[in-house]
């Protein structure tokens, strides 16, 4: 009898929650009412999956002697001998001791910038003032590396670029910026930095949009500064943004943008300005060593892996949030 009335229950709240909810659809009717949208999602989905997933077939070249003739199942397979070699090459360590400087550098210095711009340019009134220098920052983003790289070079140029004319007005000589290898970490990264600056606030600026006025508002009515409500309300508004990009931004560690090294650096500037990703090329390309330099390329993405999971399940930890 008990296990009737419980039956009955039961049914009779299946029956609320049926009706409660009388237009729930199922994910393919959502996704079928909505084909028109995932339709032009397909070109997206095809060229991730050729360009993204198809290549990743190459990594075997990493364990193998591959032959252009003899193709990617044809060549003999060599186990890990080239990460053995490239392990024991004084050069490649060499490159990622130029990486990890110019990274850990460009976080320490670049990234709390596009932060602070972004809340500078929130904070000014909308108007003419405030678009104009929205624009004029995102600019540099969109201008090739071939072009910002020859105007670096025209600028500190060591008799005609400005500044060495005004070092020499100055009663100072002139300074060979661009052939010696001591100024090449600081040049990449300001040029890196100017180039980057205004488009990499895009995000801090949307997530400063997300932030409640009332808050602020309240904030006004009950006195506090400034500097209280920048502390107490925008950076905390934030927080998670900054935390995402900081996670990206730790996986890049062993990365440099290679279109800025291969157009700023030259010959005499070697000692300081081969990064891994060069050396990739310079092996890979140059002296068609193919599996050799997909062996670095492997080991290069396994530990920024690596490195992304690693951050994202500290920023768990501290925060109780991670990018996934």
């Amino acid at each position: 009898m008990i296990s009737v009335i419980g039956g009955d229950s039961l049914a009779k709240s299946a029956g609320r929650a049926k009706t409660a909810f009388p237009n729930e659809k199922t994910l393919g009717k959502r996704m079928w009412e909505a084909r028109v949208m995932y339709a032009f999602l397909i070109p997206a989905v095809v060229c991730v999956i050729v360009f993204a997933y198809v290549p990743m077939v190459g990594v075997i070249m990493a364990f193998q002697n591959y032959h252009i003739i003899k193709g990617l199942w044809g060549s003999p397979f060599v186990g890990l001998k080239h990460f053995i070699k490239f392990l024991s090459d004084a050069t490649f360590f060499n490159t990622v001791k130029n990486t990890l400087s110019i990274s850990v550098l460009s976080i320490i210095i670049g990234f709390p910038l596009p932060i602070i711009f972004a809340i500078l340019v929130f904070s000014i009134r909308d108007g003419l003032f405030k678009r104009v220098t929205q624009t004029i920052s995102y600019l540099p983003h969109f201008v090739s590396w071939v072009v910002v790289a020859s105007i670096v070079y025209k600028v500190l140029d060591t008799n005609t670029g400005i500044v060495n004319v005004i070092i020499r007005s100055m009663g100072n000589e002139a300074v060979p910026f661009m052939r010696d290898p001591g100024f090449f970490w600081g040049i990449l990264i300001t040029s890196s930095i100017w180039k980057t600056l205004g488009w990499n606030s895009i995000l801090y600026l949307a997530a400063l949009s997300a932030v409640p006025p009332e808050q602020y508002e309240s904030a006004i009515v009950d006195g506090a500064s400034g500097f209280q409500k920048l502390i107490y309300i925008t950076l905390p508004g934030i927080a998670p943004t900054i935390g995402l990009m900081l996670i990206f931004t730790i996986g890049m560690l062993f990365n440099v943008s290679f279109d800025a090294v291969y157009n700023l650096r030259n010959p005499l500037l070697s000692a300081t300005a081969n990064t891994i990703d060069f050396y990739v090329y310079q092996e890979g390309v140059l002296n068609d060593k193919i599996s050799f330099a997909t062996a670095i390329g492997l080991a290069q993405s396994l530990v920024a892996l690596a490195l992304v999971t690693a951050a994202n399940a500290t920023s768990r930890r501290i925060r109780g949030y991670g990018a996934f």
